[in-house]
């Protein structure tokens, strides 16, 4: 894996290269930069359009860093590790190991599974013939290939506290190392014949070198010279080879497998195996032969390939504390039989584990092209499992600041992409008051594709208690339902987003519709919405507006009237609906059997003149005569001089009427 260069944009816009003009950036939110061109404009330049001004467009960029999971096959990582990190937050700080452990061999195998998805994906034929997706494809075979041998090795180091790590080493070199198997998994299968194979020898030098004995003695017990003397001798050395098991006495251990050494050593050197060349050169290396082993170093492809099988023949009961030291004999080792050979990042991150080196470990795992998925999660289950605390106090590091920082950046990162967002907020909740904060400041510009979405993300602010979210997302709903011309619904998002200001727009829409058209839009809702009409002083003059109308159709004519009334006096009539609320009393003024009695007729006339006349005049200063009409009018009649004699003509009409019902005497 190779360290990773700097990218390079260039503009498309012919205004960059004009003139002085250079190029600005500015960040907006999303892991986003806008660039455009720009001129510097200092205190003495001259305040005059540009040459092209007018005439070459101006255009904006916007820039976003491209990341793995960009394709959809990659974003099951992190909806598995998602769940995974909830799981270990759960845990909290007093679990077993063995429940690290656990969490540990989660994440490892959902990295596993992810590389079994991409190999399947990149021999798909659409990709095969994308060279940019196959290139991507590749990309994150090898990311999350060193992800997961790093992370194994980590878990065997510092997660599983084990007393010796020979064994274990031996699995992660054997899972890194697969071919050597499986070619020697296929000479297996052939039984007798294997040994006739041209790589027979070379493979299991190979199997050696690796520490995988029981391979090695499969496939010499189907060596057609299986009986003779020097393979039964091999045989018996490699069956009688000690190995170490937890719980056995160490000192004992160690006696038996000296002993076994120099046996092994003293056959050798008597010439046991000189009529097999090959097979002495195998048993050689079993004996730790420096010679043999150099010429094997010169085969490997990285240095730590062959230190397992290394120590498997050399020191087996090798402990955590003195792997540093062999690893660095090891690797000097390397490189003086391997000048030419640079190490890779992955190669240094493995130097840096086994040396004990952490702090350098974790910096360099923040430089793979993850968006730093290794590195959060991997620091996230050190700060749980408290295995390196010793580690951190020494090297005044602050473990749960640095944790702290990690999971903030990293969770800020899924907030701002629209497709991973819903994860980003486990993350944030962990980051207490500077996560709820970011939270609340990125949840609003989650695009809201659906109602579903934004109930979903109603919830999720009101569960954190982030009414200023809550509010937002249903001022963006009730715009865009406006917009659409689904005006209940706007009203009914508009109420819960209690904003006073884009209610009463919304209610004004309708009353203006229903003095245009006769038509009360929104009637199911107003019928339903109850102590929610106080939101604004406009939505309750709507509210009991549609009120009268439901009386008037019932034919409830008195509670109707009375109700008409309330709104003449009420002061909260708009001014451009005066026209309209008078017109509705015309028909119940001319009702032969009076609906409106004297008190209330005197009412109707005493608010004519006080409040709709000034509001008359008022608009014949502002904009003339000609434009009164317009202004204030109503669907059932255009002229509000027609209007005032009409009603005035009316009252006086019924309330002789009302005094001759009133003052009869039954």
């Amino acid at each position: 894996m190779s360290d990773s260069s700097v990218p390079v944009f260039e503009l498309g816009d012919p205004l960059s290269t004009l003139g002085t003009n250079t190029v600005t950036g500015v960040f907006v939110p999303g892991n986003k930069i806008a660039l455009s061109a720009y001129r510097h404009v200092k205190h003495n330049s001259r305040d005059e359009p540009t040459e092209t001004a007018g005439e070459a467009p101006v255009l904006i960029y916007m820039t976003q860093e491209t990341t793995l999971f960009d394709e959809p096959v990659l974003r099951s990582i992190l909806a598995e590790a998602n769940a995974t990190f909830v799981t270990l937050q759960q845990l909290g700080l007093e679990a077993s190991r063995a429940k690290y452990v656990n969490i540990s061999r989660a994440y490892r195998s959902i990295v596993r599974a992810s590389l079994e998805k991409l190999h399947l994906a990149k021999m798909s034929p659409e990709v095969q013939t994308d060279e940019k997706r196959l290139q991507r494809f590749t990309d994150a075979i090898i990311v999350f290939y060193a992800a997961e041998c790093l992370w194994h090795l980590f878990e065997i180091l510092y997660v599983q506290n084990n007393q010796m790590v020979v064994r274990q080493l031996l699995e992660w070199a054997r899972f890194h190392s697969p071919q050597t198997e499986d070619r020697a998994t296929d000479l297996v299968l052939m039984e007798e014949e294997a040994s006739e194979a041209d790589d027979y020898w070379s493979i299991l030098k190979s199997l050696i070198l690796l520490g995988q004995v029981d391979f090695v003695r499969a496939m010499l017990s189907q060596n057609r010279k299986a009986g003779q003397p020097a393979f039964r001798a091999a045989e018996l050395i490699l069956k009688s080879m000690p190995v170490y098991q937890e719980g056995y006495a160490l000192q004992k251990f160690n006696s038996q497998w000296e002993h076994w050494h120099v046996d092994t050593q003293r056959k050798i050197t008597a010439n046991v195996f000189a009529t097999e060349p090959e097979l002495e050169q195998l048993l050689k290396l079993v004996a730790g032969d420096n010679k043999e082993w150099d010429a094997g170093i010169m085969e490997s492809q990285d240095w730590y390939e062959y230190l397992p099988g290394y120590l498997l023949f050399t020191k087996p009961t090798c402990k955590p504390y003195e792997l540093r030291i062999a690893a660095s004999n090891w690797l000097n080792r390397w490189t003086l039989l391997r000048p030419d050979k640079q190490l890779t990042n992955m190669s240094r991150m493995v130097t840096q584990l086994m040396e004990h080196d952490i702090k350098l470990f974790i910096f360099e795992a923040q430089k793979l092209n993850d968006t730093h998925w290794f590195s959060t999660h991997l620091i996230d289950l050190i700060y749980h499992s408290g295995q390196l605390k010793s580690y951190f106090d020494q090297h005044n590091i602050d473990l749960p600041a640095l944790r702290h920082s990690m999971i903030y950046e990293y969770g800020s990162y899924l907030m701002g992409s629209h497709n991973l967002w819903q994860l980003g907020i486990d993350y944030l909740d962990c980051c207490k008051q500077e996560g709820k904060a970011t939270i609340e400041l990125l949840l609003p510009r989650i695009p809201i594709r659906s109602e579903r979405l934004a109930t979903k993300l109603i919830s999720l602010a009101r569960q954190r208690g982030l009414v200023s979210v809550e509010e937002e997302i249903c001022k963006v709903l009730a715009k865009r339902s406006y917009d659409n011309q689904r005006y209940s619904n706007a009203l009914e998002w508009a109420i819960r987003s209690k904003d006073v200001r884009l209610v009463t727009a919304i209610a004004d829409h309708i009353l203006k519709h229903c003095s245009e058209t006769g038509k009360l839009l929104c009637g199911d809702t107003l019928t339903y919405i109850g102590g929610r009409m106080f939101a604004s002083p406009r939505l309750v003059f709507l509210t009991k507006y549609h009120e009268f109308h439901q009386f008037y159709h019932n034919r409830d004519f008195l509670v109707a009237s009375e109700l008409l009334v309330n709104l003449l006096e009420s002061k909260i009539t708009p001014n451009y609906f005066w026209p309209s609320l008078i017109m509705d009393a015309l028909p119940l003024l001319e009702s032969r059997d009076p609906k409106i009695f004297a008190k209330e007729t005197i009412t109707i006339l005493h608010q004519i003149e006080t409040a709709l006349v000034p509001i008359i005049e008022q608009n014949k200063e502002k904009h003339g005569h000609d434009h009164t009409a317009a202004l204030l009018k109503d669907y059932r009649a255009e002229n509000i001089a027609d209007i005032m004699n009409f009603m005035r003509l009316a009252c006086a009409r019924n309330l002789a009427r009302a005094l001759i019902f009133e003052n009869t005497v039954k």
